[in-house]
């Protein structure tokens, strides 16, 4: 990613609103504060960090103003908030702006809509009545479909696929290799084979939402597959066919979520979660990693395990497990003594 050049601290003290303690150094960018690189900012949100400033990588620190302890270097002093490291990156590594463009390799419909500042890369396809909204920027190798329409500020990374009919909000992201609106995964079981049913839906992604790499989402059977708007979906995540899931939910890396189930609004579901079809999940519900979920969830809380519990009774029933086997050597000790 481009970067501008060193900025001073009296540049970033104004822009995060903060006071400067200490020379006005420049600084060439921001890093972690375990792996610091060569005139870096860093920031200290935990005092556990302090003995690590002492690498000389390190020029300058952000810190929050609940930490009193005393720091050697240049410093700047901002009030605690969960964004500054958004607002950092920001500074540093400023979004890159495109202009508008369509590539004479692009296979784009006669029918499609494109709105103004758009663009669209080398070998993109595009079917036929679709709609892309304005300042909309699709990468190259985008396959998107007949009757498909795209909102205002999307972005489309390479190698998109959009099957046909399906909606996409304004200032949605789709990362690399996502597939939305492929066939959901319906059969009638016979003694002979399976016979597949067509799915004739769609899916709506609603504004606001992300899509991490290699996440598959499946159109319905008959209505809509929809994801709501502000949720956040990691890498290689599969959403079945007729499935809703809320607004601002976050679902995180390798979740598998079956068909038809209805997730409710900020919902949190860790790594590797499974959810089987028809399932309901109340509002606010936390499920831990590798949990997996076959009935539903009526009220809020967090879960874990297989097959899932509230977490305190989950806790309790693992520190019994740990000590079955001597509990059995005991009863067997019993018995014997019988």
């Amino acid at each position: 990613m481009e970067q501008q050049k060193e900025i001073t601290l009296s540049f970033l003290a104004e822009k995060l609103s903060g006071t400067l303690v200490g020379e006005d150094l420049t600084v060439k960018t921001i890093s972690s504060i375990e792996e610091p690189t060569d005139s870096s900012l860093v920031v200290l949100t935990n005092r556990k960090y302090l003995n690590l400033l002492k690498d000389e990588r390190i020029r300058a620190v952000v810190v929050y103003d609940t930490i009193k302890e005393k720091i050697e270097k240049p410093h700047i002093i901002v009030k605690e908030d969960k964004l500054i490291l958004v607002k950092l990156l920001d500074i540093f590594y400023p979004e890159k702006s495109f202009t508008s463009y369509i590539s004479s390799n692009a296979s784009i419909s006669g029918s499609v809509m494109v709105g103004v500042g758009c663009f669209i890369g080398d070998f993109v396809s595009i079917g036929e009545h679709s709609e892309i909204g304005d300042n909309s920027y699709i990468s190259s190798g985008v396959k998107i479909g007949n009757y498909v329409r795209i909102g205002k500020n999307v972005k489309i990374y390479p190698n998109v696929v959009i099957y046909d009919g399906c909606v996409i909000g304004d200032n949605v992201i789709i990362h690399a290799g996502v597939v939305i609106g492929a066939d959901g995964f319906g059969y009638v079981n016979l003694p002979n084979g399976h016979v597949k049913i067509r799915q004739v839906g769609n899916v709506i992604i609603e504004d606001d939402v992300e899509i991490g790499a290699n996440t598959c989402i499946d159109r319905a059977a008959l209505g809509s597959t929809i994801i709501g708007k502000g949720t956040k979906i990691d890498n290689l995540v599969q959403i079945g066919h007729n499935t809703k899931i809320g607004k601002n939910c976050i679902i995180v890396s390798q979740v598998g979520i079956a068909g038809s189930c209805k997730i409710g609004d900020y919902v949190m579901l860790a790594g590797q979660v499974g959810i089987a079809d028809h399932v309901k999940i109340a509002d606010g519900t936390i499920i831990m990693a590798q949990a997996g979920v076959m009935s539903d969830i009526e009220e809020k809380g967090v879960y874990v395990g297989s097959p899932v519990m509230e977490a305190r009774l989950f806790m309790k029933n693992s520190a019994v497990f740990k000590e079955l086997y001597d509990m059995k050597k005991t009863l067997n000790k019993i018995a014997e003594e019988k």
